[in-house]
């Protein structure tokens, strides 16, 4: 059993979540035809916001979170 303070109960059936690591996902920046037009210039406004992963191994739902320091 694993400690109170660092496991999460899924919210929809209430098992153990397990943890798929810390990933980093796009925000911002430009998409379709400007990004064809202006190549590496149209991802000047892009930036990485970095979330935790967590899946449910019982009813298969998946969770994002900001990551604890």
């Amino acid at each position: 059993m694993t400690d109170a303070a660092t496991s999460l109960s899924c919210l929809r059936c209430e098992s153990e979540m397990q943890s798929g690591g810390v990933h980093e996902f796009r925000t911002g920046g430009t998409t379709g035809g400007w990004k064809l037009l202006f190549g590496e210039w149209a991802e000047l406004g892009e930036d990485l916001l970095k979330l935790e992963v967590l899946g449910c191994q019982s009813c298969g739902y998946v969770e994002l979170r900001v990551p604890r320091k």
